[in-house]
């Protein structure tokens, strides 16, 4: 390999009882965070306990990967191995102004990832609920010292997204620092690649837009150049900071790490990729047996198994589910990795 990949992950202990005493203090909602009650922030914080199969995942198909920087408040699983190499447990204390903290929401968590401490330049963002399921190369992430990426062009993605306002916040200062078609002429040979399919014709349909509307999210290990985030906050620094300032999410006021995402891909540093053909998304309250069997069978290389909002038979529905996942990863996974004690 030509030059070390890093992997950043945040995680949270939301069963925590001082996690949950601190998240208390400072909800401005006043609402009370217990574990296994039906709200709505819930599934932002509830812990699987697949954690440790994440980093068996990490270690068996991704052997290559230099170091994981593990993001917490503070908070430490007690199988961790805190003597491997690999590891640096990052608190947010280590990277984060002290005015920011302490913080519930993950979006300044995010943006400030490049002040961690040895990170490398390369690195792959992964949240916890991002799992490998059979051994990836370097150059699924990044190809030529460039991230792997796709640029699908369309008008009403961002609703679809799960966080609307955010991504249009987003799109809104992407906007104010790139000419749309200075873009795609510099960049015609990845806004138009082969390797997108037909999902090329998007791009053709609103290339005559005079500004740029949503790309299609990637709700998977996004690849990220450190410098990028770097040049981000030299241009947009102000805007970034509302955001840090922020303890709990601000639907209308935020920007997320979409924004080093996309303003990458308007300056055309990216290697052009279809990356859905190894990609499979889950919801874990409605996710069944059939679906446990596309895991375990390798159909993909990475998975995405999104909490949700209770459905279904509410909490002995999370119980379940959550079980189904925990004895199939235990089959996949059943030797510890040098990541645990």
């Amino acid at each position: 390999m030509e030059y070390p990949i890093d992997i950043v992950i945040p995680w949270v202990d939301g069963n925590d009882p001082v996690w949950i005493e601190q998240f208390n203090k400072y909800n401005p909602g006043n609402k009370v965070l217990i574990p296994d009650e039906k709200l709505s922030d819930a599934s932002r914080f509830r812990d699987y306990g697949l954690l440790k199969y994440w980093f068996r995942g990490i270690e068996k198909y991704a052997s290559w990967v230099n170091k994981v920087h593990f993001i917490t408040c503070g908070q430490k699983p007690d199988w961790l191995n805190l003597n491997n190499p690999k590891l640096n447990w990052v608190k947010h204390s280590d990277y984060i102004l002290p005015e920011y903290l302490p913080v519930f929401s993950s979006h300044p968590i995010e943006l400030f990832m490049h002040k961690i401490n040895g990170l490398a330049e390369h690195f792959i963002y992964f949240n916890d609920d991002f799992f490998l399921t059979d051994f990836i190369s370097p150059d699924y992430f990044f190809k030529n010292g460039l991230p792997c990426d796709y640029a699908f062009l369309a008008a009403l993605d961002f609703l679809n997204s799960g966080i609307p306002h955010i991504y249009m916040n987003d799109l809104i200062v992407l906007n104010k620092h790139f000419n749309k078609g200075d873009v795609i002429r510099k960049n015609k040979s990845k806004f138009f690649s082969h390797k997108y399919g037909k999902r090329m014709i998007r791009n053709l349909l609103v290339v005559n837009k005079a500004s740029f509307g949503a790309l299609a999210t990637r709700h998977f290990a996004q690849p990220y150049l450190k410098s990028t985030l770097i040049e981000v906050w030299n241009n947009c620094g102000d805007i970034l900071e509302k955001t840090m300032a922020h303890k709990f999410r601000n639907q209308y006021e935020d920007v997320n790490q979409w924004l080093f995402r996309i303003w990458n891909l308007y300056s055309g540093n990216f290697v052009p990729f279809n990356a859905t053909r190894f990609e499979g998304k889950y919801c874990l309250q409605t996710i069944s047996e059939n679906d446990i069997e596309d895991i375990t069978s390798h159909k993909y290389k990475e998975i995405c198994i999104n909490d949700d909002v209770y459905k279904g038979n509410g909490i002995d529905c999370f119980k379940e589910k959550t079980d189904m996942l925990l004895r199939a990863f235990d089959k996949m996974f059943p030797e510890k990795s040098d990541f645990e004690i």
